[in-house]
């Protein structure tokens, strides 16, 4: 029985390792590589040098920082505004549950590209924003959101608010409704139910949010590029530039490397925090 379970498992282990381990596989050992003087072409031998400069250039650790701190931004932000809403959907019955759940889907099916230019048209000088703000008499003259972090944190937030909109519907809709309605008969507000009861039982489902959420932040591409004017870099932008501007393969590389590095340490950690919380949930 396991040995065919095995064999059904095989063609999508072989097709996993192809498109997954081996361009990983290539990319780790082009990051130890070094690109040859005034070439095209990597240069021979192996070496830590790219590595060492990611570490000891203060440019490229201010622009680490930067991205870490965009990430968890964005996932606070994300997780703020997804609670109340992802709560009232999974209230919601029927063909309305399924209509809000199909308007969540729409960014993630669109891709990162679309939501992007319509928030370049929102977030502009002359855009929707900026227009309501000058309607309600709140500024006089039009507020810089492109080519700053608030408007790449607003970008990275309107592009990946789905992604912790899911796990927390599927949270919520398995809620027990009974241990909310007992706690209310007696007499619990409503602050206690969500930090005693609600927060706790959906712990798991917080963390797999925040986990989408900062990982898609930390290696976006787009949503920075388009959005922060080329004035805003990231891991993501930087590793864009090496590879298509600089041609510099092997920083490039390096560069990926280290991204996936925070994002395997990332999993690691919430794979152990959710134990703990499902462990010590009510």
């Amino acid at each position: 029985m396991q040995k065919r379970a095995f064999m059904l498992l095989l063609p999508a282990l072989l097709l996993s390792g192809v498109v997954f381990l081996l361009p990983f596989l290539w990319l780790l050992v082009t990051s130890f590589r070094e690109q040859g003087d005034g070439s095209l072409l990597m240069a021979a031998g192996f070496s830590l040098a790219n590595y060492g400069r990611l570490l000891s250039d203060s440019y490229f650790a201010e622009i680490f920082l930067r991205t870490l701190l965009l990430s968890a931004l964005a996932t606070l932000l994300c997780l703020v505004i997804a609670l109340p809403v992802a709560r009232q959907i999974a209230l919601s019955a029927g063909r309305a549950k399924g209509i809000l759940l199909a308007i969540i889907l729409v960014p993630l099916v669109s891709g990162a590209l679309l939501p992007t230019l319509g928030m370049l048209h929102l977030l502009g000088p002359l855009g929707v924003v900026n227009s309501l703000l000058k309607q309600m008499g709140l500024i006089s003259s039009s507020v810089k959101f492109l080519g700053t972090t608030t408007g790449v944190t607003i970008g990275l937030v309107q592009a990946f608010l789905p992604l912790m909109l899911l796990p927390l519907v599927n949270a919520l809709s398995h809620l027990p409704r009974d241990v909310e309605a007992s706690a209310r008969t007696l007499g619990a507000p409503t602050r206690t139910i969500w930090r005693r009861i609600i927060l706790p039982l959906i712990a798991p489902g917080i963390v797999a949010g925040s986990v989408l959420v900062f990982a898609a932040s930390l290696t976006s591409f787009v949503t920075p590029q388009i959005l922060g004017q080329g004035k805003i870099a990231t891991f993501g932008t930087m590793a864009y530039q090496q590879a298509s501007l600089v041609l510099d393969w092997p920083f490039a590389s390096a560069i990926a490397v280290v991204m996936l590095l925070i994002l395997s340490l990332g999993l690691v950690i919430s794979s152990y925090l959710t134990r703990i919380l499902v462990r010590r949930a009510p």
